[in-house]
Formats: C-alpha cells, structure tokens, sequence
C-alpha cells in the first residue's frame, strides 16, 4: 500500500503513468475531492445498524448532482448491508 497527497488529477496522472489501473481512495474529503474532480468511477457504501441522532453528511458538499447506477447488494455479518454503485 502507498499513500500519496497532492491534487486528484495529479495523483491519477502519476499512477497511470507507474501502470497503475485501479486506485482506493477513502476518507471522507478525499473522496470529495475525487468525486468533484469527476475521478470516482464506482462507489461501495456499508451501512452500519445504528440510527445517530446527529453526524456529517456522507460525502459533504459536491459541485452538483452526480448520479450513480445501483449494481449490487449484500448483506454482511452483524447486520451490515453493503451497496455498490457505478458512477454515470
């Protein structure tokens, strides 16, 4: 595993430039910067079973709407459901 920083473009630019093809990117504004730089092509989301009564939204503020394909779901131990979606 290796850890970068810098501007999303860049990151991408350099890793396909090493032949990379596929990157994980999370946390949450790292993953508003990808997702506003339009580099999110597939988004896993788990749901936790729990109601909290306050928190920060999942991905915070976004340039616009971006609409996204269901693909699959399934259920994980402990009450878990994971979703997967592509990005349109």
């Amino acid at each position: 595993m290796e850890h970068l920083s810098g501007n999303p473009v860049d990151i991408v630019a350099t890793l396909e430039a090493r032949g990379f093809k596929h990157l994980y990117v999370d946390g949450g504004q790292t993953v508003q910067q990808f997702l506003a730089a339009g580099l999110i092509t597939r988004i896993v989301i788990t749901r936790v079973p729990v109601v909290i009564g306050v928190g920060i939204s999942l991905f915070g503020p976004v340039p616009h709407d971006i609409p996204v394909k269901h693909v699959s779901t399934r259920q994980l131990s402990g009450g878990l459901v994971q979703s997967e979606y592509e990005v349109a």
